[in-house]
């Protein structure tokens, strides 16, 4: 299977606030995407599928990352996240303030892991909904 970058991006487009996560990743498993990782730093997706991989900027703002990484920092982020409390754009901002380089949404085990410099999990999450 190949992934269609449009049709991402479309699903990507419209998500209103980080309270409709669950809705978005259902809508990608649906077209084929098993996890998908978020580069704080460059703003940018990585998705991918049994074969293949695709990188899309979209809606992604480069963020700065913190030094240090702050478990309490991230969960509090993903718990008013999860809450509709922000957008996306603020959503990242929180993540580079908690050192958090990367996430992965892996839509198989239908967890997200949030990851510190040395790729040790931070905080593992299973997706709502999904």
């Amino acid at each position: 299977m190949t992934l269609d970058y449009h049709a991402i991006e479309q699903a990507v487009k419209s998500e209103t606030n980080a309270g409709e996560f669950a809705d978005l990743m259902r809508t990608f498993r649906e077209l084929g995407v098993q996890r998908y990782d978020y580069l704080v730093a460059d703003g940018r997706y990585r998705y991918y599928d049994a074969d293949s991989h695709i990188d899309l900027q979209m809606n992604g703002v480069p963020q700065p990352v913190a030094a240090t990484s702050n478990a309490a920092k991230i969960k509090a982020a993903v718990l008013a996240a999860q809450a509709g409390q922000f957008d996306f754009t603020r959503f990242c901002q929180l993540a580079g303030e908690a050192g958090v380089p990367v996430w992965t949404s892996d839509l198989m085990s239908k967890t997200v892991s949030y990851y510190d410099h040395e790729h040790h999990v931070l905080l593992a999450e299973p997706i709502p909904g999904l």
